[in-house]
């Protein structure tokens, strides 16, 4: 799986799993049925691959994603 991580060509990915979207996340590794993810610096957290639907390159803010929390 790491091996087609590494295909993305990102540092940085998106991912959605069937109760939350996680945006701008570091995947460190993948041991067991489980990805380490850093999701912010000095801060880790487990996701289980069977609840992952999609991973995807993270995008950059000044590609035009807008944040959630902003309202015009």
């Amino acid at each position: 799986m790491m091996d087609l991580l590494k295909k993305l060509n990102s540092e940085k990915y998106d991912i959605v799993t069937g109760a939350k979207k996680y945006y701008g996340i570091k995947i460190i590794e993948k041991k067991d049925n489980f990805l380490l993810v850093e999701t912010r610096p000095e801060t880790y957290m487990l996701v289980n691959i069977d609840s992952v639907t999609t991973i995807t390159p993270a995008k950059e803010l000044s590609y035009g994603t807008i944040a959630k929390n902003i309202r015009f």
